[in-house]
């Protein structure tokens, strides 16, 4: 008779932790990382896309910490965020000031070139275009620090005839700093206290920022004081070593640079080139820079492209500003090509270190200037060897530098990373310049 071979069996202990361990394993997610938003350390953070410009709406203090209402719409757009207070955003202790762009930004996100509420419905609000940042209703204004690098943000379109305060930044605070930052091929309509860049601004500086496009003042009432300008609306702030070639029209403190001053605001080594024209009434605070208002020093418009000259039919008959705003031909403001003549006073201090920045490009005797910006940006930040990657443009450029160490002169490399150092001790922010490779910095 066959033998019966007995089957080990397991103790009731066994099976129950055997099937711990496999729920264990079945259940478990994988650790989630936190970003660190603030790569640099230096209190800013970094915006890389839409998504992220458009949520600075919910945080106008800049310090990483949203509105309750707009918390679900901050936190997509920074996903998996520190919001401890102790470590925030990733801001060294926690201590965010401001925001500051890693990459051009464009509007036009299908590329067709049409900025329409069909074509590119993402921050579109029913057709009436961007939702200014801060656009003061009830007094909320931004108050935070916003540094643009050097880089551009195009195609921003406002259609807001019946809203006043609007803008990139519909308002800023006194303590909002604005600063290097162009946005270009701007179409901008709004009733009043509205520019490009900053529709009124109380007390806030505005540093080495350009504008390009267009500004329409649709008010008509009385009260309605119009103040629309190319780079800015209203300001109590100062501008600086700023301009602006956008076209302006409205009916009153209409300006090519600025719409109108009051109190201490101040224009310095500015100008304006933009076509500025009276589109109704019969007021008289239509200027070729300022429209309204007093305080510009060695700032100018072009009185040949804005039509802003004695006797001229649009209503502009010089500028707002004392005897710092000065009207010039064209041939007059792309003459010099240095730091002389009328830009003699233009090499000033704007980093608080001692000795002149050179912030202008003159370029040749038939341009005018333009501005540059000498920050080499690290783009190794934790410095591993690794070129930090934020955006789909800089993912494409990998392929003009497929050794991984940073050393291309191709057109498409250059626009991706601007200024990045190119020496080979320095190149691309890498430790002693020895890059090897690249790393993504947020999801694309």
């Amino acid at each position: 008779m066959r033998a019966i071979r007995r089957v080990p069996t397991m103790t009731a202990l066994g099976i129950l932790l055997a099937l711990a361990a496999m729920l264990a394993l079945s259940s478990a997610a994988p650790a989630q990382t936190t970003v660190d938003y603030d790569t640099d350390d230096d209190g800013y953070i970094e915006v890389g896309s839409l998504a992220q410009l458009n949520v600075i709406q919910y945080d106008l203090d800049a310090n990483g910490d949203p509105t309750i209402a707009g918390a679900t719409a901050y936190g997509a757009a920074f996903p998996n965020r520190v919001t401890t207070s102790s470590g925030r955003m990733g801001c060294p202790s926690g201590t965010c000031t401001g925001y500051e762009l890693t990459a051009n930004l464009d509007f036009d996100e299908n590329g067709d070139g049409q900025i329409t509420a069909a074509g590119d419905p993402t921050y579109w609000d029913s057709g009436n275009g961007w939702e200014s940042i801060g656009h003061d209703s009830g007094g909320n204004r931004y108050s935070g620090d916003f540094n643009g690098n050097g880089h551009t943000i195009d195609n921003l379109f406002i259609n807001r005839a019946t809203a006043d305060n609007q803008g990139l930044f519909g308002g800023t605070d006194s303590t909002a700093i604005i600063e290097q930052v162009g946005v270009i091929n701007a179409n901008v309509t709004a009733r009043t206290f509205s520019g490009i860049l900053v529709g009124s601004s109380r007390g806030s500086t505005i540093i080495a920022c350009y504008t390009t496009g267009s500004v329409t003042g649709s008010g008509t009432g009385v009260n309605e004081n119009n103040a629309i300008g190319g780079l800015a609306g209203w300001t109590t702030g100062t501008i600086t070593t700023s301009y602006s070639t956008a076209s302006v029209s409205g009916r009153q403190n209409i300006g090519g640079l600025l719409g109108a001053q009051q109190g201490s605001g101040a224009v310095t080594n500015s100008y304006s080139t933009g076509a500025v024209t009276r589109s109704g009434g019969t007021a008289t605070t239509i200027g070729g820079l300022i429209g309204g208002g007093a305080g510009a020093t060695a700032s100018y418009w072009d009185t040949t492209t804005s039509g802003c000259t004695s006797g001229g039919s649009n209503g502009c008959t010089g500028s707002a500003g004392g005897s710092g705003a000065v009207g010039k031909t064209t041939a007059e403001l792309q003459s010099p090509t240095d730091y002389t003549g009328i830009y003699a006073a233009w090499n000033i201090n704007l980093d608080a270190v001692a000795g002149g920045d050179a912030p202008w490009d003159f370029g040749t005797s038939s341009q005018y200037p333009t501005l540059v910006y000498h920050l080499i940006n690290d783009w190794d930040n934790n410095d591993n060897g690794l070129i930090d990657i934020y955006n789909l443009a800089q993912l494409h450029a990998i392929r003009e530098d497929l050794n991984g160490n940073g050393d291309s002169t191709n057109s498409a490399y250059l626009e991706a990373f601007p200024r990045r150092d190119s020496s080979a001790s320095g190149r691309m922010g890498c430790p002693s310049g020895a890059c090897t490779g690249y790393e993504l910095m947020a999801d694309l």
